[in-house]
């Protein structure tokens, strides 16, 4: 009978470890794919709750998921901002991951949203400084938060930025959708603006300790850090109580 009390110990213990357990986030979808491209995406969808991705416009004023401002990382030759869609859907991209390359072509917003709601994970998107969306002029982010709307994702979704007047711009005029600013080494030159605006963080995990988690924590801020891809990194991370980890594999 004396055992009883250590086995429900035990699974108390083990219940509360899963509880703090940092929600994983696919980066860019995931490592199983071209970053950014729908196999990336769909592969994610199978492995994480959250799928992150990058948005940038392009000549016609439709939204494309893209990283780079360019698209010759990747294999091809144009600049997204300069391009109409047309031209940028028919590009073909490679990407060596690991020991395997892959071969996709660039999608839009909607299609990565598609992705997001058929599987039922959230997306976190990040903004690119792109015409309309940029620290000088927000004009078309009520366009990009309308696709979202559309898409029925509007509550659940995640926007990430290092721009703060974006951020600014959605506080105001989207107070229900849930923001999070994108600091690297220099995040803490940040700190008074994220704690004055109560905005959730997405911070370079290297410059990030368990004092400042703690910090952002007792001031009802969430923590998410990124690109982790080392397990034992990721279990530091989580035994300092981090939110969210970004990851292109784990």
């Amino acid at each position: 009978m004396k055992r009883f009390p250590i086995i429900i110990i035990s699974l108390l213990s083990a219940i509360a470890t899963m509880a703090t357990q940092p929600v994983l986030v696919g980066h860019r979808g995931s490592v199983h794919g071209v970053e950014n491209t729908l196999a990336a995406f769909i592969n994610g969808a199978a492995r994480y709750p959250y799928l992150e991705c990058d948005v940038r416009m392009t000549a016609d004023s439709s939204f494309v998921i893209s990283h780079d401002e360019s698209t010759k990382r990747l294999g091809g030759k144009l600049t997204v901002a300069e391009s109409t869609l047309d031209s940028l859907l028919a590009e073909n991209y490679l990407q060596k991951r690991g020991d395997l390359t892959y071969a996709g072509r660039m999608i839009t917003v909607e299609d990565y949203l598609g992705v997001c709601k058929e599987n039922n994970v959230r997306p976190l998107i990040e903004l690119k400084w792109t015409p309309g969306i940029n620290n000088n002029d927000q004009s078309m982010l009520p366009a990009l938060l309308k696709v979202v709307e559309n898409a029925g994702l509007i509550d659940s979704c995640i926007v990430l930025t290092s721009m703060k007047p974006c951020l600014e711009f959605i506080m105001k005029n989207y107070p229900a959708v849930k923001v999070q600013f994108l600091g690297g080494a220099k995040w803490k030159e940040s700190l008074q603006w994220i704690l004055d605006n109560k905005i959730d963080v997405d911070l370079a995990h290297t410059a990030v300790s368990a004092d400042d988690v703690k910090m952002l924590h007792d001031n009802g801020l969430k923590v998410n850090v990124w690109t982790v891809d080392d397990p034992d990194r990721a279990a530091e991370l989580t035994a300092m109580g981090v939110d969210f980890i970004t990851t292109n594999k784990l």
